[in-house]
C-alpha cells in the first residue's frame, strides 16, 4: 500500500545531527507502521508555503509490502551528511538546497527524524511522520498530540534489507528485466547486463556491458531467475567511465496524478509520466523464444525505472535480436550532478544534445524531466 508523504516546513535553525551511522545507502523503515519510504517523484510545491510556510513534497510516499520494496530503486534512500545536518537523496530528488536538514535523535525503535523551523517569528520542532489513516498523508508536523508513527528504523541495504531484481520476462527458459536507475549496480552471479546498438527497423544487437551498470544507464539484464532474492545486487557509490554506443533509453518515475473519478490530471503540476507510443517504442518480450523488444499492447505509461528501445517511426512490430554480442566495451553513460540527477538536455535514445545547439521539435529529457520543445 502507497502513502503520499509531505513536509512542512519553512527556515532551518541549524543543529548537530546525533545519528550513529555514515554517509550511504539505507531503507527508513516506520517502526509503527512497518511501511518503507520511498522517492517516485519530484515535484516539490512551493506555492502553498507562500500562503502557510508549508510545502509538500509529492515526491515521498510509503510502501507496506517488503515484496514491493525490495526492487524498488526509490526505496534506497542516500543519506548524506552536512554541516546542517543529513539529507535525503533518491532517484535524482534531494532535500538539499530547500532548508530541509534532518536530524536524527536515537529513541525506542528507531530514530525520530526532526527539524528545526522559525516560521513568522515562531520556532517550532516538526518531525517526519507517517499517517495513520487510509489513505492520507505523513508529515513534518508541530502538533505535540502527534507523537506517534514518527520513529524511523535506519535500515543498510545489505542481508535480509537487501536490493535485487525481479525477472518480469520470460523468453524460452530464462527470465529478463529492465533496469534504469540514479545509483550504479554491481550484478550478482547468473546475471549479466546488455546495451542494444546495430540498430534497424526490424533487428538489433545486444552488447554485453560486464557485471557492472553504470547510473542514469538504461539496460537490458538476463537474471539468474525469477524472484528478487535470484537478482541481488550490489550498490555502488562511483559509477564507471564507460564508452560509447547505447540504443535504449529510460525512465525514472511514473506517477500520474488522477481525479477521484479516475479522469487524469495532466495539468497537475506533479503529473510525471512517459506515455508509452507504440509507433516509435519497443519493450522487451518473447519472439518464438527469443529475446526480442516487441511492440507492447497493454502499456499505457512507461513504468518506473525500465528501459525501452526508441525506434524510428515505421519500424517493424517486433525488433528481433541475433543472440550474438559485440564485445564487452562498455556504454555511455548520462553524465550526472551528485544527486544522480542527469544533466543537460538528451533525446529519448539517450543523446546528448550540445549546449551551443537549440532541440528541434520533438520531446527530449532536460536535466532528468521530460520536456517538450515546440
Amino acid at each position: 500500500m502507497k502513502r503520499l508523504l509531505s513536509f512542512i516546513f519553512t527556515a532551518l535553525v541549524a543543529v548537530t545531527a546525533s545519528a550513529q551511522f555514515a554517509d550511504g545507502y539505507y531503507r527508513l523503515q516506520c517502526a509503527e507502521t512497518g511501511r518503507f519510504l520511498a522517492v517516485h517523484n519530484k515535484y516539490v510545491n512551493t506555492e502553498s508555503a507562500k500562503i502557510t510556510g508549508q510545502v509538500s513534497l509529492q515526491s515521498l510516499e510509503t510502501i507496506a509490502d517488503f515484496n514491493n520494496v525490495v526492487n524498488d530503486p526509490g526505496s534506497i534512500i542516500y543519506l548524506r551528511s552536512t554541516a546542517a545536518g543529513w539529507v535525503i537523496e533518491s532517484q535524482g530528488f534531494t532535500t538539499d538546497g530547500r532548508n530541509m536538514y534532518l536530524q536524527f535523535t536515537a529513541d525506542g525503535d528507531g530514530y525520530l527524524l526532526w527539524t528545526t523551523i522559525t516560521y513568522q517569528g515562531a520556532e517550532y520542532t516538526r518531525y517526519l511522520r507517517d499517517y495513520e489513516e487510509e489513505p492520507g498523508y505523513s508529515y513534518i508536523t508541530s502538533d505535540a498530540t502527534k507523537s506517534t508513527y514518527r520513529h524511523w528504523r535506519v535500515l543498510p541495504v545489505e542481508g535480509d534489507n537487501y536490493f535485487g531484481l525481479k525477472g518480469e520476462t520470460k523468453v524460452g527458459e530464462s527470465y529478463y528485466t529492465t533496469f534504469f536507475a540514479a545509483f550504479p549496480i554491481q550484478l550478482g552471479s547468473g546475471m549479466t547486463a546488455y546495451a542494444v546498438n546495430s540498430l534497424t527497423n526490424n533487428s538489433c544487437k545486444l552488447q554485453e556491458i560486464g557485471s557492472v551498470v553504470p547510473k542514469m544507464t538504461p539496460a537490458v539484464i538476463a537474471c539468474a531467475g525469477q524472484d528478487a532474492a535470484s537478482n541481488k545486487v550490489t550498490l555502488l557509490t562511483e559509477s564507471p567511465t564507460t564508452g560509447e554506443d547505447n540504443a535504449l533509453a529510460g525512465v525514472i518515475f511514473c506517477h500520474p496524478e488522477l481525479y477521484p473519478s479516475g479522469a487524469e490530471d495532466r495539468d497537475n503540476p506533479a503529473w510525471n509520466c512517459v506515455d508509452y507510443n507504440p509507433e516509435i517504442m519497443r519493450v522487451i518480450g518473447d519472439n518464438e523464444g527469443k529475446l526480442a523488444f516487441i511492440t507492447a499492447s497493454d502499456l499505457k505509461y512507461m513504468p518506473a525505472n525500465k528501459s525501452f528501445l526508441p525506434v524510428a517511426a515505421g519500424s517493424a512490430a517486433i525488433i528481433t535480436t541475433d543472440g550474438s554480442t559485440t564485445g564487452i566495451k562498455g556504454i555511455q553513460a548520462n553524465q550526472t550532478n551528485q544527486a544522480g540527477q542527469a544533466t543537460g538536455t538528451y533525446t529519448l535514445s539517450g543523446v546528448r544534445v550540445p549546449d551551443n545547439v537549440t532541440p528541434q521539435k520533438g520531446i527530449y529529457i532536460e536535466n532528468g524531466k521530460k520536456v517538450v520543445k515546440k
